[in-house]
């Protein structure tokens, strides 16, 4: 494995019993990402985009094949290992996934506290976050009190905090309106390019995925194109 592989997908293979009836979620996909690639993993619904995507995140594991982040398979870890290891990947939802009751602040706090970071450290690294992405005056709102794109820079900030392999990136702009959309996207890839941040968006989004400097085409559970965007 090249040692700036951040990704290394190998002959992934998933499939389901739905009662007596085997569905092959994914057939075979092979790829990998590099440090500073910006992806994006395209695909209809039933395509096997959200099977790769509990793969990437360590969420699951596969039938055949593997997974590796940095040098770790995911096939042979216990469930005590694959939590460690997701500990490593940055999340962003496209629903947000904020505490109501804490502010911007607190909410990117939260994976720190989790992990035992002193309390004076994390509302610094927390504070620092926030100012990056464009939220230093909001930072004690409250997520009601912040539009949709202003949480989703909150959700990206919380990613970002734990210093994670890669960011992982689920449908983030899926509960926005286009403008917005195209916002959030202009913050995704100024976090590639300033942070040098590896980042796979799943998407089923054509606009979206067109941003991205790689598009993996996914259709029934397997690979149908795997190209460079000329942008």
């Amino acid at each position: 494995m090249n040692t700036d592989t951040i990704l290394e997908v190998q002959d992934l293979k998933k499939t389901y019993q739905l009662g007596s009836v085997p569905v092959h979620a994914l057939r075979g996909v092979t790829f990998q990402v590099n440090a500073g690639d910006f992806v994006s993993i395209l695909g209809p619904s039933g395509s096997g985009k959200s099977t790769l995507l509990n793969m990437i995140g360590a969420l699951d594991r596969p039938s055949e094949g593997d997974l590796s982040i940095r040098g770790t398979g995911i096939s042979t870890l216990n469930d005590n290992e694959l939590a460690d290891l997701r500990q490593r990947v940055g999340f962003v939802f496209q629903f947000f996934n904020l505490i109501s009751r804490l502010d911007a602040v607190g909410n990117v706090e939260l994976p720190l506290t989790i992990a035992g970071v002193p309390s004076k450290e994390r509302r610094a690294r927390a504070e620092k976050m926030l100012g990056k992405v464009g939220l230093g005056d909001r930072m004690h709102h409250k997520p009601s009190q912040l539009s949709g794109g202003e949480r989703q820079r909150v959700a990206v900030a919380r990613a970002l905090v734990t210093d994670p392999s890669f960011l992982l990136m689920d449908e983030p702009t899926g509960n926005l309106d286009s403008v917005t959309a195209s916002e959030i996207m202009d913050l995704v890839d100024r976090v590639n390019q300033e942070f040098g941040m590896t980042i796979i968006v799943v998407t089923h989004d054509p606009a979206v995925s067109n941003r991205a400097r790689r598009k993996i085409r996914l259709v029934d559970g397997h690979i149908e194109s795997d190209e460079v965007n000329h942008n």
